[in-house]
């Protein structure tokens, strides 16, 4: 769980601090799947059969301040929070 004011750790090693967490942001829990398609086959809407759910769920969209001062937003599952 991330919070504002904590030292974050982009996947490509840059540090920075949270100053704003937008809960539930991105994603969904579940969606329309399509079960089996033949490769080279065109998938239509009204072939999907199931919902399941997604690979990533719902995250949060944080605002990180960068330690070579730039601002950006990214999601929760692209940093690791540091203790």
């Amino acid at each position: 769980m991330v919070k504002v004011s904590d030292i974050v750790r982009h996947e490509s090693g840059v540090l920075g601090q949270v100053f704003r967490v937008d809960k539930q942001y991105y994603g969904a829990r579940q969606a329309y799947k399509v079960s089996h398609v033949e490769r080279g086959k065109c998938i239509r809407p009204n072939m999907v059969d199931m919902i399941a759910p997604t690979r990533d769920g719902i995250q949060d969209r944080l605002l990180v301040l960068w330690e070579f001062s730039d601002w950006e937003y990214v999601k929760s599952s692209e940093i690791e929070v540091l203790k």
